[in-house]
């Protein structure tokens, strides 16, 4: 019996060194090691490794429609104690690790809705100088393989864009952390930004991809979509349903995710929403309006009288620039800004509020726009033009009398005046009605123009009269804001 047993372990045996036999001994046994990568370790880590192994999304160039992923360019969300660490690369071939270099301190400005600090340094191999962690919470951290460039931003908020309101820290550790924003009066849809940041930019680094070849700066993208419950990086407007009630919004934060997708938002229903409350003013800005800077390019929209839901303009809108589209905020600044859902697209001109860009215009030309917030509505379409009352004829008051709208002069003109007298003008377009959705009376979006310049009725009581005398033409130019009478 135990010879038996004996030869058949034998036989075993030399069937494993047949099979081993067989292998090509010049092709390495690799094991898919689970810790490849780049990642940190360090006292600031507690000793643990730490992956940064979630694929940045980036905007390459000033093309904000463009999103495309870096090759190397990897991020990961950590809590990290006051401390330090060091990086390094673990591959099939063994590791290499990383000091750091030239590490300051940055503060960015620019398409943010408050000033957020960073800190950005360089990777330099076999280095022995370590990153210093002063205040313990939960980081977004980022590396560049191409440039050897690294950024690290201390989370303190995650952002409601449309309303502005913040779910800050309130505890966190290595197990977890949990942001809050209490009472939120959240009616439309939204996105939620990292530190009120749409994105991270980078002046000096170049990209190659595969839309575009830019020089100077690429965009890190901080911003997020989709479903509260799984944000993806720049995803589509969000949308909860606030039951008629204020909401409370919760962002949990679990290690073991790659990137975002350690962070859950969640939201419980509060007290019942209190009456809607319309901004006093609101304000455009983009490059196809005059361009992004607020201090020097935002136009201020019209507000209609008994209507504070409404605001609107005439503008001259120039298609095919560079970065086009505009947006619209209640105030000088990024955070409360809005604009449209692109994806769902326009009808007759009309599209509903939300948060990208309002897009390109198919020619460049004069155009009314209006901010609807009762409807949730933004309308941009060919300008309407009309003038009414007696130097348009004896029956005027009861037929509106069209204007001519010129794009290639880039001017709005009238019939000649047939008689002398008062001349009364307005814009029109399909969503300046009052809460009922009946459209408003023609003189709460008239005009005039005053020592040759447009001015707007708004709020105020009657204008100014302006006569004219019959055989007279007004011709406008709302792109200089200005009207003459010959």
């Amino acid at each position: 019996m135990k010879k038996n047993l004996f030869y058949l372990m034998m036989l075993f045996v030399g069937f494993g060194l047949m099979v081993s036999c067989d292998k090509d001994d010049d092709e390495p046994n690799v094991i898919d090691n689970p810790i490849y990568g780049m990642q940190i370790t360090g006292t600031a880590t507690d000793g643990e490794t730490l992956l940064i192994d979630a694929k940045q999304i980036i905007e390459p160039g000033s093309d904000f429609s463009i999103k495309e992923e870096r090759d190397g360019m990897m991020y990961g969300i950590h809590y990290l104690k006051s401390g330090s660490f060091m990086f390094k690369e673990v591959t099939a071939d063994g590791e290499v690790t990383y000091g750091v270099s030239n590490v300051a301190d940055s503060t960015q400005t620019a398409e943010a809705g408050e000033p957020f600090d960073y800190k950005r340094g360089t990777l330099v191999v076999d280095a022995t100088d370590e990153f210093t962690v002063s205040e313990a919470g939960l980081y977004y951290i980022i590396t560049d393989e191409t440039t050897s460039n690294f950024w690290i931003m201390k989370i303190n908020n995650f952002e409601i864009n449309a309303t502005g309101d913040l779910a800050a820290y309130v505890s966190g550790d290595a197990t977890g952390a949990a942001f809050e924003a209490k009472a939120v009066d959240i009616r439309g849809p939204f996105k939620v930004r990292i530190n009120t940041s749409w994105k991270i930019i980078a002046t000096d680094v170049a990209y190659d991809g595969a839309s575009v070849t830019v020089e100077d700066h690429v965009r890190m993208v901080t911003s997020y979509g989709g479903a509260i419950d799984v944000m993806t990086p720049d995803g589509d407007d969000i949308e909860v349903d606030n039951g008629g009630n204020l909401l409370d919004f919760t962002f949990t934060w679990t290690p073991g995710s790659k990137g975002i997708a350690g962070v859950v938002g969640t939201v419980t229903e509060g007290d019942e929403l209190p009456p809607l409350e319309f901004p006093e003013n609101m304000y455009m800005i983009g490059n196809s309006v005059g361009g992004w800077t607020w201090e020097t390019d935002a136009v201020d929209m019209i507000p209609v009288e008994g209507n504070p839901h409404l605001f609107w303009r005439i503008v001259y809108i120039e298609s095919g620039i560079t970065d086009p589209g505009f947006k619209f905020c209640e105030e000088k600044d990024w955070g409360k800004d809005f604009g449209v859902d692109a994806a769902a697209g326009a009808t007759d001109g009309v599209w509903a509020k939300g948060t990208d860009n309002v897009p390109d215009v198919a020619e460049t030309g004069t155009y009314v726009v209006v901010v609807n917030l009762e409807d949730e509505t933004i309308e941009v379409n060919p300008a309407k033009v009309y003038g009414i009352g007696p130097v348009f004829g004896d029956d005027a008051w009861a037929g509106d009398i069209a204007f001519t709208v010129d794009n290639t002069a880039g001017t709005v003109y009238s019939p000649a005046f047939s008689a002398d007298g008062e001349l009364r003008m307005y814009g029109d377009a399909a969503t300046l009605t009052d809460a009922d959705g009946a459209a408003i009376d023609w003189w709460r979006k008239e005009f005039i123009t005053i020592d040759g310049d447009i001015v707007y009725r708004g709020l105020g009581g009657e204008q100014a009269r302006l006569n004219v005398t019959a055989g007279q033409v007004i011709t406008l130019d709302f792109n200089a804001g200005t009207g003459t009478i010959q």
